[in-house]
């Protein structure tokens, strides 16, 4: 392979995203809704492909989210390159992983309608003595042939920071390494809101 058609995958991550009190509302907030999360799927319809549990944002969670996101998501469009985003459609789910839970590889805008998703954020949360290992994000670099953009066998390994947040191109191969939480405590999983900022 000619390391001259690869792209180096590019990412801008944040930390200390929410405030201490906005930090502890929201882990709060997902031990309360504790029995509204449901098992994961994924648009490929494979079961294996992906184990969690995920639960649509409330609307107070995601209008809090919004308020974070947009102030920052300029400056992470610009250090990605990324421009034409539409800040009025920023989607959010949030993500439990537990023992055992993982992602397999994927991207977030393969197939219509979700073509049009631009930049993917993650924003991780967990309690802290942190109870669970695993669970970083691999991120594939670009392997580029003519005007396709394919996976390389390179990557960048993202841990996942209590209180933080990461933003990248949805096009980009990802997967999530399983999760290694021998209390099996769901207060104790790897927490993440995640979503998606669509291009106009």
């Amino acid at each position: 392979m000619n390391d001259s058609n690869v792209r180096k995958a590019k990412f801008i991550k944040f930390l200390n995203f929410l405030t201490p009190q906005e930090h502890r509302n929201m882990l709060e907030w997902v031990r309360k809704y504790e029995s509204a999360f449901e098992s994961s799927k994924s648009s490929s319809k494979n079961e294996d492909r992906r184990r969690s549990l995920v639960m649509l944002v409330t609307a107070e969670a995601e209008d809090l989210i919004a308020q974070r996101i947009t102030p920052i998501v300029r400056f992470a469009a610009q250090k990605l390159s990324c421009s034409n985003l539409n800040l009025d459609k920023i989607e959010a789910q949030v993500t439990a992983h537990n023992d055992g839970n993982y992602y397999k590889l994927h991207n977030d805008n393969g197939m219509p309608p979700l073509d049009k998703r631009e930049l993917t954020y993650v924003y991780y949360f967990n309690r802290e003595p942190k109870a669970f290992s695993g669970g970083e994000l691999l991120l594939y670099d670009e392997k580029i042939e003519g005007d396709r953009s394919l996976k390389a066998d390179s990557f960048q390994l993202i841990e996942p920071t209590n209180n933080s947040i990461i933003f990248f191109y949805s096009r980009y191969w990802h997967q999530v390494l399983p999760v290694n939480c021998q209390n099996g405590n769901f207060a104790d999983s790897r927490f993440t809101i995640n979503g998606w900022i669509w291009r106009d």
